[in-house]
């Protein structure tokens, strides 16, 4: 009798049949996955899209091929509208907009130096005593604040 090791296992044959184990030994274990009958039985034939069938046609092969499958009926015709026109100049709107809708900015804070400069100009025109200028320089300045 032969004693040799092959990766883990410890094999003890006659010689005559000595190369023939160890040939088998050497090949990688076949590994077998289970197949998932429920999952197997669920899977779906799909037809071949042929030159000048249509939607409903094909619809109604992949229905007949899938009938195991016992699936519901898509009872929705496409013939009762045209095709889709996709023009890009004139973009579809999914949604109606709202006319009174104003965007809000938010303002970066001032710095200091502007702030410093509305005011210097704000006293200036109330040193000048002209009641527009003033006004106009208090809008100025408060929209810094």
């Amino acid at each position: 009798m032969i004693t040799f090791t092959q990766e883990t296992t410890r094999y003890t044959v006659k010689p005559e049949n000595a190369q023939a184990i160890r040939a088998l030994a050497a090949k990688p274990p076949k590994i077998k996955r289970p197949i998932d009958r429920k999952h197997d039985a669920m899977r779906r034939d799909y037809p071949t899209f042929e030159h000048g069938m249509d939607t409903s046609e094909y619809l109604r092969q992949y229905a007949s091929l899938n009938d195991r499958l016992k699936m519901r009926a898509w009872a929705f015709d496409y013939a009762d509208r045209a095709a889709p026109i996709l023009d890009a100049t004139a973009p579809e709107v999914w949604e109606e907009l709202d006319a009174d809708y104003v965007p809000t900015i938010k303002r970066k804070p001032a710095t200091m130096a502007q702030l410093r400069g509305a005011l210097s100009d704000l006293i200036q025109a109330i040193e000048n005593g002209d009641p527009q200028t003033i006004a106009n320089q208090a809008i100025n300045a408060s929209r810094l604040l």
